[in-house]
Formats: C-alpha cells, sequence, structure tokens
C-alpha cells in the first residue's frame, strides 16, 4: 500500500481574481509557486508561508495565504500553460489569444525577454495550449503545442524569430507537450493519440487511445505515462510497448464512495483538460474531477482510490452571470450551477506534485474558483 495522501493544508493563495489555468512550482526544491490565471496575470508566491517567530503552533486554515511576491503582466488574454526552467531564471507561459502569446520571463526583474511572434516564418498559426522547456540542460529550447495541431521547437539562445523545428502529424488540436531527456517530446492531442517524437532521428511514435487526450505526466525514468482522456479514464502506458499497465478509476476504494455523472467512483472527465500528477514516490496519482470539487488519489499498483481532499470554500460564494460565463468559456462546463445564483460543484482542473518524480510531501490544486491549495503532512518547509 503506498503512503497516505498528504491532507493538510499548509497554505491558500488568494492573489487571482479569475480562475487558475496552470500552475508550476520552482526548480530545485520547489520554494516558490507560479500561478497563471483567467485575470491575465501570473504571480509568485512562497509554496508555504515563512513561519511567524514565537508564533504559537496551529494548523493552517483556509484564510491563511503567502502574500504576493511579484506579479508579471504583459499577457491580454487568459493564461493557458507555465514552465520554469531548471535554474529558476526564467521561464515561459502561453496565453489564449495574444498577438505574441508566447513569452520567455525573466523571474527577478518580471521583464519578457522575448516575444514569439506568429507573424514570424512557420510560427503558429492558432492558439497555444501548452509549453514547456527541453533540450541540452533543459532549458536551451522552448517546445509549444497548438490548436494549429502542429508543435513547435524554438531556439531561446537564438536571435532568429522562426522556430528551429515543425513537428506535424496530429488531426487536430495539439493539448499538452512534454519532454523526456535532451531529445523526445511527448504530444497528446484531441485526436486521441499520443505522439512521441525523437527530435534528432525524426522518427515520431504514435499510441492510440479512445478518446481526447487532456493530460500527460510522465514517469522519472520515462518507462510508463499517465494520459488524461475524454471517457473518464486515466491510463497508465507503458512507454516502451504502449502497453495498458493500468486504469484509473480501477476498483471501489477509499475516496470513491460517491458515483459521479458519465464516471466512476465519483470521477468524471468528458469535457475539460485536467492535469494529474504523480505523487508519494510515483506509487500515487492524483486528480481533479468534473463530478465534483475534490482530488482524488489512486494506488498507481491496484488502480483503487486510497484517498480524497476537498479543498475548503464558501459555499455561499456568488459570482455575476458575466463571471460564470467567462468561466466557462474558458474552462468548459467546469462549474454545475443550481436553479439560482449560487454555485455548487468547483472543478480543479490543475494538480502539481512538489518535487521530482512525486518525492516529498507537497502538492497543490487550483481551479475555476481562483484560489490554489497547497497540501502536505504538516511541519512541511
Amino acid at each position: 500500500m503506498p503512503r497516505p495522501l498528504p491532507t493538510t493544508l499548509l497554505n491558500t493563495i488568494a492573489s487571482h481574481t479569475g480562475p487558475i489555468n496552470a500552475l508550476t512550482f520552482s526548480s530545485q526544491g520547489g520554494t516558490y509557486i507560479l500561478t497563471g490565471s483567467s485575470d491575465r496575470s501570473i504571480h509568485l508566491s512562497r509554496t508555504i508561508p515563512p513561519s511567524t517567530p514565537n508564533a504559537p503552533s496551529a494548523p493552517p486554515s483556509s484564510s491563511s495565504s503567502s502574500p504576493l511576491i511579484q506579479r508579471y503582466l504583459s499577457h491580454g488574454y487568459p493564461l493557458l500553460s507555465l514552465t520554469c526552467s531548471p535554474t529558476n531564471t526564467t521561464f515561459a507561459s502561453s496565453s489564449s489569444g495574444d498577438r505574441e502569446p508566447l513569452h520567455l520571463w525573466d523571474v527577478t526583474s518580471a521583464t519578457v525577454l522575448r516575444r514569439f511572434s506568429p507573424s514570424a516564418a512557420h510560427a503558429h498559426t492558432a492558439r497555444i495550449n501548452t509549453v514547456t522547456f527541453g533540450g541540452d540542460g533543459g532549458d536551451a529550447v522552448l517546445i509549444s503545442g497548438s490548436n494549429d495541431a502542429s508543435v513547435r521547437v524554438w531556439d531561446v539562445r537564438s536571435r532568429s524569430a522562426a522556430p528551429v523545428m515543425v513537428l506535424s502529424g496530429a488531426r487536430d488540436a495539439v493539448s499538452v507537450v512534454r519532454t523526456t531527456g535532451d531529445s523526445e517530446v511527448l504530444a497528446g492531442s484531441v485526436d486521441g493519440r499520443l505522439r512521441s517524437y525523437d527530435v534528432r532521428t525524426g522518427r515520431c511514435t504514435v499510441d492510440r487511445l479512445p478518446a481526447s487526450i487532456g493530460g500527460v505526466c510522465v514517469t522519472k525514468d520515462a518507462r510508463a505515462v499517465a494520459v488524461s482522456t475524454l471517457d473518464d479514464r486515466v491510463r497508465l502506458l507503458e512507454r516502451g510497448t504502449g502497453a495498458l499497465l493500468q486504469s484509473f478509476p480501477g476498483g471501489k476504494g477509499e475516496g470513491d464512495e460517491r458515483a459521479g455523472p458519465g464516471g466512476e467512483g465519483g470521477y468524471a472527465n468528458s469535457s475539460l483538460r485536467l492535469h494529474a500528477s504523480f505523487g508519494v514516490n510515483e506509487s500515487i496519482l492524483l486528480s481533479g474531477s468534473e463530478a465534483d470539487g475534490r482530488v482524488r488519489a489512486w494506488d498507481v499498483l491496484t488502480g483503487r482510490g486510497c484517498g480524497s481532499v476537498e479543498p475548503p470554500r464558501d459555499q455561499e460564494r456568488t459570482r455575476t452571470s458575466s463571471e460564470r460565463d467567462q468561466a466557462k468559456r474558458l474552462a468548459g462546463k467546469s462549474w454545475s450551477d443550481s436553479k439560482g445564483e449560487k454555485e455548487k460543484v468547483p472543478v480543479v482542473s490543475v494538480v502539481e506534485w512538489r518535487g521530482e518524480g512525486g518525492r516529498g510531501n507537497v502538492w497543490a490544486c487550483g481551479g475555476v474558483e481562483g484560489r490554489v491549495w497547497v497540501y502536505g503532512r504538516g511541519g512541511e518547509e
């Protein structure tokens, strides 16, 4: 049995005014966290608030929050993706509709170092959904995936505005890109295919899934990959053969007590891009659900539920109709409304574990409410 899911609330980040679409921890320890929102801003905060000297020891409440360290403003449209360089000196972001939707930032000065323009030769021709660092040293290039059904590779050290490589083959929007090593790019697409590109040899390997792909996370040794698909399933595949190792939910277990619409054990994913993450040394897998506002954890070996968390919320919180319409337009059917104005089911769409290979005990999640919750086992620093 894996270690239990950490469920002690360590921090609540409430500085955004719109839905959270992306979050990532800083490299080399995850002391800081970057969050991207539909409010068109990126915020830098401490993952866990610093302890106050002589303060009594008590578990954090939903009102405890890290002060905002830095705000990054340049995008004119909602943020969709964030990636941090291994050195923590730069990060990249993509948004849904800017003239220059892909930005490379300097962390300290909060300035944009490069804007990758769609007017450049061979650039993307549609919305950029996802971006990640890769290449030599882990940050020599940026890899982006777009609604134009392509993946493009950008040399961040070159003055050329054009991408150095265009990876084609997808028949629909590319929803997520990931890298393994220096030369391999994984791309999940709405066409239900997971493509693996070897950028050195030009070879492309394709794994077929039964539904559109919304999220991909890779094990540390790159021998397995978890793929979130829009048929209420997350599948664990062996990289070498494409064989199905496990499917989640795989059976009723702890946290699976409620049956969700269209899914099993309270888990449903049929219309949104949900980001899952490995945790507890890759012994569990975490994901939000369209069925409710909970985050569920499954045992990687058995597929059974092994815990769940429901972030603290103000049940009486309401939004104007224009705010609800904006949230739904950007994230799909992420809120289940009652007959009145109150919203009852806010979906957690982004989950991220701090530490490569699921090491450590700290993880974070965020969603349409515009808040980010950080969890651990208590006493984390």
